[in-house]
Parts: C-alpha cells; structure tokens; sequence
C-alpha cells in the first residue's frame, strides 16, 4: 500500500514471531481448505478465533506489466487463486476479492473455490486502491450500497447469491500481486489485532512504514471509507498510534509482482 518498499523489519516496537518458510506454496499442512460443509469461519470459531474476513485487492490495472497480471501463474496456480487460498487456510471467511480491470478472468482464475469466496466489483478502478479498499470494506461490513447497481460482479459468490451475514470482528487486506504470503502470518496478524489496546496490526516494511497484510478492526473502518486516490491503508494504520502491532515479515515473503523485473520472483524455485 502507498508505494510499498523492501526494506527491513521496524525497530523497537516489532514483535518476535517465529520464522516463517519462504515464498512456499500453501499446503495441506497449512490446515485444509474449508469446503461447503465447513467454512473457514465456523472452523475457526470452532477454535475460539475471532471471526475475521478477509479483503483481496485484485482490481488494478498492472499498467507496469501489461494484461491481468493477477492471473500470472506461480508454480502453476493463479496468483490472486494463491492469495485467496492463503486467506482460506487462515481461517479467514468470507474472502471477498475486489475485481475491476480484467474482472472475467479473476473470476475464472477462481472457479471451484469455496462458497466463502465472494466478490465485489469496483467501477472506480482506475481511480486507484483507495476506491477498491472502500469497496471490499462496505462490502465485509454487510453495506448495502457496496452491493448496489454498477458495483456488483456478474457472480456474487463463487457458489451463487451472497448470503446475509453478520458483520466480522476484523478484516484481514491482503494484495492479489503478493503471492508469498503465508496463512500464518495472516493469523498471527489477526492474533495482534485482537490484543487489549490493539485496533489493528499490519506488516512491517521499515521504520513508521506498516502494510500489507494487515488487520483492520471495525472503529477503523469509517477512516478507511474517507480514503481517496491511489492510497492504501496506511495512513489509517499510523493514525492508531500506539492501537497498531507491527510484525516483522521477511521482505521475501511479502515480495509483490508489479513489472517485467519481478517476473523472476515467480520463476524461482521454491521449497515445499
């Protein structure tokens, strides 16, 4: 979000956390992809976790690479299907993927997925991230004008008509262009979002610089809907002071395709 750089880990203020593998593909030993029968929030709350959705920004038009670079394969899977599936096994639910410039493809990257895969299109894409952010927000918040005429995808879920739902205790906003994200890291983000005094927790990119992924809880929300242009939410993460976690995330992890030169981020080998 709002010019994302590799840098290291923050300073004092980070959290020790155990490492995380590298750039490897979700597995089952992640935790399984919930099915109709068992969505991810009910197996989490099964758990005592907070109920957590999650927000997939795959509505940008990759100028700097050209065509729908949220389809690129990585190790022969799409890449926004990567993000969503990291989501899943996370146990955040409902994943709400925000489509805008080549919409139809995204969707069909996701085909099969899980009835907890929804999505929700942005007209406004071109205007930038702030107005895709808004949208998957309204749309998590169970908002009916995020749903209204020309901001609706053909499909509404993956499964068929969005069901009504009660609002999340969290929102989880992960990038479709970053592919490396582990499910852990997504749920010890959301494990420091919900410690006493924390409104949210979000990656850390360097000192004062927190990203994606990261949590956001509901006080938050109405700043993120007075975004406007080519923002993310980071201003709203640094406006929560001493309501913010950071947690410090190897900068191949949270890796992000955005040209041509990043191409050889998703042509490298990976362990299993």
């Amino acid at each position: 979000m709002d010019g994302r750089q590799r840098q290291g880990p923050m300073g004092e203020a980070q959290r020790e956390t155990p490492r995380e593998s590298q750039g490897r593909q979700p597995s089952a030993a992640d935790g399984p992809l919930p099915g109709p029968g068992r969505t991810a929030q009910a197996a989490a709350g099964v758990r005592g976790r907070p109920a957590v959705a999650a927000v997939v920004l795959a509505a940008g038009m990759a100028t700097r690479m050209g065509g729908v670079k949220q389809v690129l394969p990585v190790d022969g899977e799409p890449m926004v299907r990567r993000v969503v599936a990291a989501a899943l096994m996370a146990g955040l639910s409902p994943v709400w993927v925000v489509t805008g410039h080549g919409a139809a493809a995204v969707q069909a990257a996701l085909a099969g997925m899980p009835p907890d895969v929804r999505f929700v299109y942005n007209p406004d894409y071109a205007a930038g991230q702030a107005a895709s952010l808004k949208a998957g927000v309204r749309a998590a918040a169970g908002d009916a004008a995020a749903l209204g005429a020309g901001a609706r995808g053909p499909d509404e879920t993956a499964a068929g008509p969005r069901l009504a739902a009660a609002a999340p205790q969290g929102l989880a906003v992960l990038l479709a262009d970053q592919p490396f994200v582990q499910p852990a890291t997504l749920r010890r983000l959301v494990d420091l979002a919900f410690e006493p005094g924390a409104l949210a927790a979000a990656a850390a990119y360097g000192p004062g610089r927190p990203g994606p992924p990261c949590v956001l809880r509901p006080p938050l929300w109405p700043a993120v809907l007075q975004l406007t242009g080519d923002r993310g939410a980071r201003a709203v993460l640094l406006a929560a002071g001493g309501a913010l976690r950071v947690l410090p995330v190897s900068p191949e992890e949270l890796g992000d395709i955005d040209g041509p030169g990043d191409l050889e981020l998703i042509r490298r080998p990976r362990p299993r």
